[in-house]
């Protein structure tokens, strides 16, 4: 093994243990957690540990980066 492949599979096994230190103690839940909402959520998404579906985590993401860019 050369220097990059040394440096490639460091980087690959830091970044496999940051994904499984990150891992939700506890699956997400089956259907949103808004009350207004209530849509089912992809399993893929609570092996995740979501608690929003997709178009309601979108909203809260656009919520939060318009308080942050009015925080500036």
């Amino acid at each position: 093994m050369d220097v990059i492949e040394l440096a490639q599979q460091r980087q690959q096994e830091d970044v496999d243990h940051a994904l499984q230190a990150r891992a939700p103690a506890q699956p997400g839940r089956t259907h949103c957690a808004n009350l207004d909402c209530g849509a089912p959520i992809l399993p893929v998404r609570q092996r995740m540990g979501a608690q929003l579906c997709i178009d309601c985590q979108r909203a809260s993401e656009r919520r939060a980066q318009t308080c942050a860019r009015g925080a500036v």
